[in-house]
């Protein structure tokens, strides 16, 4: 087991928990994008009702997958952000956050 894991890290160049926790944040946030599809849907209350729950369920997943990825990315990156921003805690609250490719424009403090 471990050695495929290493495996998969050699061919992907992300550790398999970081892919994994990508992966069940990605089927979440999608899972919310097709349960709001289907409460819009729906013919009657309880229906609908089934689909906002499920809703609800999946953006409460996809909040923590959120705050679980951040946590994992500063493991895996030091506490260096993997996209090369700038928190306000690594260059103080007056000094802006490095730019994004899009000139002029700059990252805000991101919470993923």
């Amino acid at each position: 087991m471990e050695q495929q894991q290493q495996e998969q890290a050699r061919q992907t160049g992300t550790r398999n928990e970081t892919y994994d926790v990508i992966a069940v944040l990605y089927h979440a946030l999608q899972g919310a994008e097709n349960c709001q599809i289907y409460a819009g849907d729906a013919r009657d209350e309880p229906t609908r009702g089934f689909f906002q729950q499920a809703l609800s369920a999946q953006r409460h997943l996809a909040d923590q997958g959120k705050q679980l990825l951040q946590q994992v990315l500063q493991k895996d990156t030091g506490a260096q952000s993997a996209f090369g921003w700038q928190t306000e805690s690594q260059v103080g609250a007056s000094t802006p956050v490095q730019s994004t490719a899009t000139e002029g424009q700059t990252n805000p403090d991101r919470t993923f």
